[in-house]
């Protein structure tokens, strides 16, 4: 599409950064700074989208280095019917979680699932554990301060007793690459491919890639991986009819007397690239009898403080509200939910749908689910998203009908009965032994394109305002390899400072006056 090409030029500087650190890892013999300096590569390549989605030298470095790592394996027995979900980190609100939740929740009574978190979590995880227990599983939560090693070592173990892995983990981790990257370990490795737009590690020990979209063309194209199996998202129980949105309403305080839009997204999922804002089209839409209420952007956001100002529209930023404290409350209240824009969403707008509220969701770059492209709520242009969305508040019968048309695809394709066919075939075609793929001689796909920029805004609000990025200077790259990654300066550049470091499971602390180290601290992370 080309629509935000001004950015690419940054794209092309992140992918020589990249390829200068990758040909200095490659040169490296000390294979303690080799694993340190990789781990830093990884969450670089992740979050600086470079173009590429895959990169083969990490992967196979992590293989190599699990290889390394002997382990006993041969008296540990798989259970039939047990899976084992592994993610790094959960969360009380987004999708990553509620997807586990859901998978658990839905998955047969005399299956077991059980949940292996590589960190601890900040977040209250109630309904996971509950679900969890409900399955005759068991919750694990791996200590922060445990070395990366000992976190393979233990994983590889604790897997090696389910019948499938499935994992759910963060795009840099490489803990599960580390665990999976050897045939000793024999069972299969089933990766959910929750982030399909962003680079990612595991193509190397995936057995198979359970995508959310229909042919993925990233996963395709740009990963090269053809061992897919379209899974998608797991619903809640749909509604059948239209809730009463008084009572619905009076429960969470919302005026009955006006049409309500809710939308829900973090402040990145809105964040204006070019053209119109989110709170631009709000504008256009609503008049003085409609109020929106913008679930997870923070009130203090200043980009949509000032657009609520100009537009002088009823627009109220509510911060962040958890799944299970009114959330789906908020959803059934509404008469339109807008999907979030330019970054759509996935799990929100499937959980209004199936609280029985129609909704609409403008073409991005950002790839949309299935069941929704298939119907009108999918708008092409947003002249088609600001006609569609004041016919929704302003026609019952039009809403209805839109409805309709949304509960009829999203029970056909993303229902609890339609996900359970799909795990069901799943089972039946999973490869039922662990191979490792070899990628020492594969050329990684690499493009500049609107997929990039997307991803760089989102995870970065400075990306957009850049006017200049620096190469990594030898000096620069020592010091990483050193002290890991850089995440907040203190003082005077040159004359006294403060800089703080993450290095895996340490903080460290470099204390310089002149330019000259005179003082270092280390603490290990609780």
């Amino acid at each position: 599409m080309n629509q935000y090409s001004e950015h690419y030029w940054k794209i092309a500087k992140y992918k020589q950064i990249f390829e200068g650190m990758i040909d200095k890892f490659q040169l490296m013999d000390n294979s303690e700074e080799k694993l340190n300096f990789a781990i830093y590569i990884a969450k670089y390549f992740v979050y600086h989208n470079t173009g590429y989605y895959t990169s083969s030298v990490l992967e196979k470095f992590f293989v190599d280095y699990a290889k390394s790592i002997k382990v006993d394996l041969s008296n540990i027995k798989y259970k039939k019917g047990s899976v084992l979900h592994i993610l790094t980190m959960g969360y009380e609100t987004g999708g990553h979680t509620r997807v586990i939740e859901r998978w658990i929740e839905n998955a047969p009574a005399d299956q077991v699932h059980s949940v292996v978190q590589i960190k601890t979590p900040k977040d209250k995880l109630d309904t996971l554990i509950n679900n969890v227990k409900a399955k005759n599983g068991c919750f694990i939560s791996f200590e922060n301060k445990l070395p990366i090693d000992e976190k393979a070592i233990r994983l590889r173990k604790l897997a090696m007793e389910y019948e499938y892995v499935i994992l759910h983990t963060h795009m840099e981790d490489p803990v599960a690459t580390i665990s999976f990257g050897t045939e000793d370990f024999t069972r299969p490795v089933l990766l959910y491919n929750h982030a399909s737009h962003m680079p990612w590690l595991g193509k190397s020990i995936a057995d198979l890639v359970l995508d959310l979209e229909n042919n993925d063309l990233v996963t395709k194209e740009k990963r090269g991986i053809d061992n897919t199996y379209f899974l998608g998202v797991p619903s809640k129980e749909i509604s059948i009819t239209i809730p009463n949105k008084k009572e619905s309403r009076e429960k969470v305080n919302l005026p009955c007397n006006k049409k309500i839009i809710i939308t829900c997204g973090s402040d990145a999922k809105y964040r204006r690239i070019s053209g119109k804002s989110f709170a631009d089209y709000l504008s256009l839409i609503m008049d003085n009898d409609t109020v929106c209420y913008v679930i997870g952007v923070k009130p203090q956001n200043k980009e949509w403080r000032e657009r609520i100002i100009k537009s002088k529209k009823d627009i109220r930023l509510l911060g962040r509200i958890n799944f299970n404290d009114g959330f789906l409350d908020y959803l059934k209240a509404a008469d339109l939910y807008l999907d979030s824009y330019p970054f759509c969403g996935g799990a929100a707008t499937i959980d209004a749908i199936s609280s029985g509220t129609p909704a609409l969701s403008l073409k991005s770059v950002y790839p949309q689910f299935d069941y929704l492209t298939r119907t009108s709520a999918y708008c092409k242009t947003e002249e088609e998203f600001i006609n569609k969305a004041k016919k929704v508040l302003n026609d019952e019968k039009y809403s209805s009908e839109l409805f309709e048309e949304l509960k009829n695809s999203l029970i056909k394709y993303q229902s609890i009965d339609a996900w359970n066919e799909k795990i069901k075939k799943l089972y039946e075609i999973a490869p039922k032994q662990h191979k490792v793929k070899d990628l020492s001689n594969i050329i990684d796909y690499s493009e500049q394109n609107d997929l990039s920029v997307l991803c760089n805004a989102m995870t970065d609000k400075k990306f957009l305002t850049l006017k200049n990025i620096n190469l990594l200077s030898d000096r620069k790259i020592k010091e990483i390899i050193k002290y890991g990654d850089l995440y907040k300066e203190q003082g005077i550049p040159f004359i006294f400072q403060v800089l703080s470091y993450k290095k895996l499971e340490r903080k460290i602390k470099v204390f310089k006056l002149f330019n000259i180290t005179i003082y270092t601290y280390t603490k290990a992370k609780i």
